[in-house]
């Protein structure tokens, strides 16, 4: 199973009518697509992205799909909107996603860096309902990719002790496949 997958296979048993998710890397708009999906009509999706085109991209496919009512297309750093959406008060998400590296197809040099990527991170804890979700994949087969995963791992680590579930599944390969961190807070 793809970590795609996994993720999606992981929140189908989670998310309900009328939730709250955040998709933080809106990419190709296939996570919240599938996020659309899962939180139906009475439901609420916030995708997130740096790039005009991924919004674009997005939004087409949300259009394409009937589900562009259910979502709020928002252009701006991960870190920066999440903070925003603390400060509005939209705590209670039941899932946030990430799938961190760069939009495949587009600038290569565009891509998430770990500091932007850890703030985000904190800010996810705070927005998450107990028992919500924060499914983390992280590519490491890029430049910066390994340094941001490894902030990725300190964050998971350092959330496990104060008493999240926390799983990691790693694919087994030689060379640097992604790794996928699930959060369950507690």
């Amino acid at each position: 199973m793809r970590l795609t997958e996994k993720v999606h296979h992981i929140l189908t048993n989670h998310l309900k009518e009328g939730d709250r998710a955040i998709d933080s890397t809106a990419g190709n708009g296939y996570d919240t697509l599938f996020l659309a999906e899962q939180v139906g009509p009475s439901g609420k999706v916030i995708a997130i992205d740096i790039q005009d085109c991924a919004i674009r991209s997005t939004r087409e496919r949300l259009e394409s799909a009937g589900l562009i009512d259910r979502v709020r297309l928002v252009t701006e750093d991960h870190a920066v909107a999440l903070r925003k959406l603390i400060v509005d008060g939209h705590e209670n998400v039941a899932a946030i996603t990430f799938n961190l590296g760069y939009l495949p197809g587009s600038d290569k040099s565009i891509q998430t860096c770990a500091e932007s990527t850890e703030e985000a991170l904190v800010a996810s804890i705070q927005l998450l309902t107990p028992d919500g979700y924060l499914c983390v994949t992280a590519y490491r087969g890029h430049s910066g990719g390994t340094s941001e995963a490894e902030t990725v791992e300190t964050f998971m680590r350092s959330a496990r002790s104060e008493g999240h579930s926390v799983e990691c599944h790693e694919p087994g390969s030689s060379n640097s496949p992604p790794v996928l961190w699930v959060l369950k807070k507690n």
